[in-house]
This record gives structure tokens, sequence and C-alpha cells, in this order.
């Protein structure tokens, strides 16, 4: 990948200059003078995919499930997972708090707060400066209600823009207890940050179309509010988020 975007940067890619790249940069392999590019680049319909080795996948998910087993009280007690993953990918730590993701996910629970803790302690993934995964593990912390997540969330969420990043960490915050207010005022106040879509998405997951959320949110402000300035308030977080909204449309 890195030889690719090496020789390729700054300009345009055919597919022909493609294959000899991979044929140049391979070319100690035996296979690529048999690998058939006319199938994968030509013919209609998917090629039959290769086997692929899920030795280092395998490793992740398995970690993953032994954090789920501490979770839930199967391990010994105060005994934790010993592996060491200092010299892992980001690829496989990724993969390791997307097996853990979704499995709390698929059972409908978060990871308890003591459990997030001790992976805090061993991983100190909250200081990551990668963010793929300063991304997954703060969504994690959030969903458990860990509190002081909060403000490596909201550094992280106003020192990038990428919607992949920003919108479901404002979601998580948004519904969850700890975090709907900040959700909101964040917003508000690093709106011009963002990219006019981005502002425009994050505002309309924050003015949801379900009138209970949306009463949620403006309550929200509300509550901070002292008489007489309720009023006026709600009239500047409507126009906040409608000025997001015609941002976005203009471009």
């Amino acid at each position: 990948m890195k030889a690719y975007f090496d020789k390729f940067k700054f300009s345009t890619v055919t597919s022909q200059k493609f294959v000899e790249l991979v044929e140049s940069y391979f070319k100690d392999v035996p296979a690529i003078k048999e690998f058939d590019w006319e199938t994968w680049l030509h013919k209609p319909g998917m090629p039959e995919t290769p086997t692929f080795d899920r030795t280092l996948s395998e490793e992740c998910e398995h970690l993953a499930d032994a954090w789920v087993s501490v979770d839930d009280g199967e391990a010994a007690k105060g005994v934790l997972p010993k592996h060491d993953i200092s010299g892992w990918s980001t690829g496989r730590k990724t993969c390791f708090l997307d097996s853990l993701i979704g499995t709390c996910t698929e059972r409908k629970r978060p990871l308890s707060l003591s459990t997030v803790a001790s992976m805090k302690e061993m991983y100190q993934m909250h200081t990551s400066q990668n963010s793929e995964v300063l991304f997954r593990f703060c969504m994690i912390a959030v969903e458990a209600g860990d509190e002081s997540i909060l403000p490596v969330v909201v550094k992280f969420i106003t020192s990038q823009g990428r919607m992949k990043f920003v919108r479901p960490l404002y979601r998580a915050l948004f519904h969850s207890e700890m975090g709907r207010d900040i959700a909101v005022s964040t917003f508000l106040e690093n709106k011009d940050f963002y990219h006019p879509i981005a502002a425009k998405m994050v505002a309309s997951d924050l003015d949801t179309t379900k009138s209970e959320e949306k009463r949620a949110l403006f309550d929200c402000l509300a509550s901070k509010l002292k008489e007489p300035f309720v009023i006026g308030g709600i009239a500047a977080l409507s126009a906040a988020i409608g000025i997001a909204l015609l941002r976005g449309k203009r471009h």
C-alpha cells in the first residue's frame, strides 16, 4: 500500500499502471506470474476468493472473548487477560475492538465500568494518537457510561471533523445520560469548525425526526437556562441548527 501511494501520489492511475506496479513489487513471488488479471479486471461477476489466513484475526477475536468473559464474571475474580498487544498493528487493535463492539451489540449490553477501567489501565487506548483506535475505544467507554472519557471524546470530536468519527460519537453522547448536554453544547460551540455537510449531518443527528428525541434536545438547553431567557435560548438553538442545515444545502 505504501509503495502504491509513493508511486502514484499527485497523479492518476490506469489499470495497466496498477498491474505493472504489482508485478514489479512482487517480482520475487513466483505466484504473481500466474495471477489471473484478465478475470479480476475484465470478466463479469466476482472472481473466486482465496482462503485467507485468519491466524492474526482469530487471536484478536479470542482476546475480545476473554474480556467479555471477564465482563460476564465467568473468569476468575481479579484475573485479567495478560495478552501483550503493545506490538500489535492498528489493524489488529481495531479488529480486537470491533469484535468487542460486535459482541456488546449482539448481547444488547455494554461493557461494565470496571471492565473498561481495567482495559484503560492495561492498554492506555484512551491516550492513543491513532484515530481509528481512539474512536472505537471512546465508543465503548461512552456506551459503558464512563464519565472520565468525556474530556477525551470532546477533544477528539473538536480537533478533527471526519464524519465517520464525529457523527457516531455525537450520537452516542446524545443518547447517554451523562453526555446529552455535552453533545448539544459542544456542537453549538464548534459548529463552524466543521465542514458544512458535516455540520448539517450532526445537526440532523441531534435534531432527530422523532418528536420525543427532539423535545429532549431542546429540554437539554432549556434546563440550563434561567428565566426569562429560556425561550430565547431555545430559539437560539433552533436558529443554530437551522443555519447548519441551510449552510449544508448551499454547498
